[in-house]
């Protein structure tokens, strides 16, 4: 499956995971960048 498609799908569960108030923004947002860059997505999603 397209690497786009599946960092969006993990881009909805951070943002899941920050509004139960789980992780601060900070710590998902370096989460996001590390699975873009290993996945190679080339999309950009704000949390």
């Amino acid at each position: 499956m397209d690497q786009n498609v599946n960092y969006y799908g993990i881009i909805l569960l951070l943002r899941q995971l920050l509004e139960s108030g789980s992780f601060s923004e900070k710590e998902l947002r370096r989460v996001a960048a590390r699975i873009a860059a290993d996945s190679g997505a080339d999309i950009m999603i704000s949390l």
